[in-house]
């Protein structure tokens, strides 16, 4: 039986990855003069940077400084994302899963302020029952910790959840947690295989919680 849906924040509700990407590959040609692939992106999508940092410096001897990357990138995520729209059905998809009286649970690798306040700005933030950041766990995706705190909170089993997510590392995440995963791929994620996911649609258009909660029953 469904109780609870946990959503993933970047990627799922609005499309911040396409943003992080244009932004590491801008920095990494103009500082390191290295054409940074979207698979090499994917190492850090759904959890940290740390994850690609520590692969390039192993990999291609890189040198990099954290602290000038946090400098030069930060304000021009804020500058390029606190404008965003939601994605596709995201609204929607809030609506019916609200209306159909599930909880809802938002679970992200990032810290607190950034979801909470395009939460706020798009108007969603009341709707979600509980936040659950890397604030509020040991370990973020791709281990099971967030998801796992995330149906703790909404006193609900993992047999009880569906977890909404758009990167690999996420995917895994949810899988390593024994929850089923809904994949809604976005530009930059749509590379990565899933194969294995409870399933996977083009945009939370696609979906509905009456849909989801017939096919809790039945499986």
């Amino acid at each position: 039986m469904l109780k609870g849906v946990i959503m993933d924040f970047d990627g799922v509700i609005v499309d911040t990855e396409a943003v992080w990407y244009d932004i590491f590959a801008q920095w990494f040609k103009k500082n390191k003069n290295y054409d940074l692939s979207v698979q090499q992106f994917l190492l850090c999508v759904g959890s940290n940077s740390e994850d690609l940092f520590h692969s390039l410096e192993k990999e291609q001897g890189m040198i990099i400084n954290r602290r000038k990357f946090t400098e030069d990138t930060q304000s021009l995520f804020i500058q390029r994302s606190n404008t965003l729209p939601p994605k596709k059905g995201v609204a929607e998809f809030i609506e019916s899963v609200k209306s159909k009286g599930l909880k809802l649970a938002l679970a992200t690798s990032s810290t607190r302020l950034k979801p909470t306040l395009h939460l706020t700005r798009l108007g969603f933030i009341d709707k979600f029952d509980e936040i659950v950041t890397a604030e509020d766990v040991k370990r973020i995706k791709p281990y099971p910790d967030l998801f796992l705190k995330a149906a703790e909170k909404l006193k609900a089993a993992r047999e009880e959840v569906l977890v909404v997510e758009d990167s690999l590392n996420g995917f895994a995440a949810g899988k390593n947690a024994g929850m089923r995963v809904l994949i809604v791929p976005n530009e930059v994620t749509k590379y990565s295989d899933f194969t294995g996911c409870y399933k996977k649609v083009n945009s939370l258009a696609d979906v509905n919680a009456e849909e989801l909660i017939a096919d809790f029953k039945i499986q």
